[in-house]
C-alpha cells in the first residue's frame, strides 16, 4: 500500500497549498506504480473546502478521483490552523454548510470506489 496525500486535484489549490507538485504529476506518479505494481493499493488524504475553492476547482478534486480510484481516501474539511501559511495569510471564505456538503459528496464517491473493488475480492 502506497499512502500518497494529494490533498486536491486541483493545480490552484495546490498551489495556494504551497504543494511542490501539480495534480497531473500527481497522476502521473500513481501510473507508474500501478504499471509496475499493479497490485498495489494507493491511499490518499484529501482536504475540502480550502480557502478560496471555487465549484469548479473541487470537481477538479472529484474528477481526479474518478479516474485515479484510490482504494481508500482520508477525506478532511479545512479548517484553519494556528502557524500555517493558510492562516497567515489566506481567508477561510468558504461556508461550513458548502464543505459539509463537498465532503459528503466525495466521500460517496470513494466509498462507492472502496466497496465496489472490495466486492471483487
Amino acid at each position: 500500500t502506497f499512502h500518497l496525500a494529494v490533498q486536491s486535484g486541483d493545480d490552484a489549490v495546490l498551489k495556494r497549498m504551497n504543494r511542490w507538485y501539480t495534480a497531473q504529476e500527481y497522476i502521473d506518479l500513481v501510473g507508474r506504480i500501478k504499471a509496475k505494481m499493479p497490485e498495489s493499493h494507493v491511499t490518499t488524504d484529501i482536504i475540502v473546502g480550502f480557502c478560496g475553492e471555487t465549484d469548479e476547482e473541487f470537481q477538479n478534486t472529484v474528477k481526479m478521483c474518478k479516474k485515479i480510484q484510490f482504494d481508500k481516501a482520508y477525506i478532511s474539511i479545512y479548517s484553519n490552523r494556528r502557524g500555517t501559511h493558510a492562516y497567515k495569510h489566506l481567508a477561510d471564505d468558504i461556508p461550513h454548510t458548502v464543505k459539509d456538503k463537498r465532503w459528503k459528496q466525495l466521500d460517496k464517491i470513494v466509498n462507492k470506489q472502496y466497496y465496489k473493488k472490495e466486492q471483487h475480492v
